[in-house]
């Protein structure tokens, strides 16, 4: 790969997998504004939902 090409933005991985995890983002808005949850907010719940099951 030439170096002009290997410095476009759409050749780097790290702009593949930032876009990758706003669309994963958006796919979960919906279940998340239903229980008022950022998506940052809703994967700290899930680590203390583990550490600390409700029963």
């Amino acid at each position: 790969m030439e170096k002009d090409e290997a410095i476009k933005l759409n050749n780097q991985l790290c702009f593949s997998i930032y876009s990758l995890s706003r669309e994963i983002n958006k796919l979960y808005r919906p279940f998340l504004e239903e229980l008022n949850l950022t998506y940052t907010q809703y994967l700290v719940m899930l680590v203390l939902w583990e550490k600390n099951p409700v029963q």
